[in-house]
């Protein structure tokens, strides 16, 4: 789901710009790790040093849409903005969570700062007052709008988005299509977008920014459709859902009540717990329960049917920390399309 920066030092074909890199999750199961100095690449992400705005009406953000589950929150919707490459990159994340159920994960935006002095936004997230506040307060006009993918969690907010920028161009990601019907972009209200093409010369950014588009064949419903984009000057690569990186600690725009409700042992946690007596007991508003929470989540946002969520650590360990490929991507997109991963 979300948009992760990625740290890369080459760029040829698709997974090859992530693989001497980490990611964060933006979107969806993307997550954050913080940066460092080294001979490496330097990875532009951070979940520390958040921007909060204040709340009540500079937060709302009414949504009820979605198939087949609409995305929430439904109605509050906290902004973090950090500054991951001083003057140049800025990430915004906001929680989203799977309908009506007890899981979030972290969905972002990117914004980078070209050398014309205006800006270009990556997978927007909810316009809200507070959002659109903290990107006036980058005090540079927003020149382009890029929706890097065909996901539905992404495309939702480009239209809204696009209509506090009207100046601005929007790209889209090629190939797009929707489901259960396959609507057009201008149903989502995106009109006047550019297709985003395959290491296009003609953009206006390709000076700073290069471009790859993977696309799959068909897998099941629809084709797998991606764009990726490496910043020259930071030498810094961002994805969507192709590798994502899950940090140790919950993301700060994660409420403390989704981790709590995540950590309940409700009627998931009792199907999967492999025939263990579950405990029906309250839920105290600790750390470990906090934790326990956000482990939950990433297990059932990574994973069609994770083995066990009464006692997640184990497979938590096994998928934190680390640059991986999502198991549901894997199987369901690349594992059918080995040949677009060859490097």
């Amino acid at each position: 789901m979300a948009a992760a920066a990625v740290a890369s030092s080459s760029t040829p074909r698709p997974l090859r710009l992530a693989q001497r890199g980490a990611v964060s999750a933006h979107a969806s199961h993307h997550v954050s790790a913080p940066p460092h100095r080294s001979r490496r690449p330097r990875l532009s992400v951070s979940a520390s040093a958040g921007v909060e705005g204040t709340s009540g009406s500079e937060r709302f953000y009414f949504n009820f849409t979605g198939f087949p589950f609409p995305l929430g929150p439904f109605l509050n919707r906290r902004t973090i903005r950090t500054e991951a490459v001083k003057g140049s990159i800025w990430l915004f994340e906001q929680e989203q969570a799977l309908g009506f159920s007890s899981v979030s994960t972290n969905i972002r935006m990117t914004v980078i700062k070209l050398k014309s002095g205006g800006l270009w936004v990556h997978a927007p997230i909810a316009p809200t007052k507070e959002c659109i506040q903290m990107l006036k307060e980058l005090d540079a006009p927003v020149e382009h709008i890029v929706l890097p993918t065909f996901a539905y969690e992404h495309k939702i907010f480009v239209g809204p988005f696009s209509r506090k920028f009207p100046k601005a161009q929007i790209w889209v990601a090629p190939r797009q299509w929707s489901w259960p019907i396959n609507l057009p972009l201008e149903f989502f209200g995106i009109f006047r977008a550019k297709p985003l093409k395959d290491e296009d010369d003609a953009t206006p950014w390709v000076a700073e920014i290069e471009q790859k588009v993977l696309s799959s064949p068909e897998v099941g419903i629809g084709p797998y459709v991606e764009v990726a984009f490496y910043h020259k000057p930071s030498r810094t690569l961002l994805v969507t859902d192709a590798v994502i990186f899950v940090p140790q600690q919950p993301p700060e725009c994660i409420s403390k009540e989704s981790l709590l409700a995540s950590a309940k042992n409700g009627l998931a946690v009792k199907l999967l717990s492999k025939g263990k007596e579950v405990p029906d007991e309250p839920v105290v508003d600790n750390k470990l329960n906090r934790q326990k929470g956000w482990e939950r989540m990433v297990l059932q946002i990574l994973f069609l049917g994770p083995s066990n969520l009464l006692e997640p650590n184990a497979s938590f360990a096994q998928m934190s920390q680390k640059l991986i490929v999502s198991p549901i991507v894997k199987t369901l997109v690349f594992s059918k399309v080995p040949e677009k991963l060859l490097l």
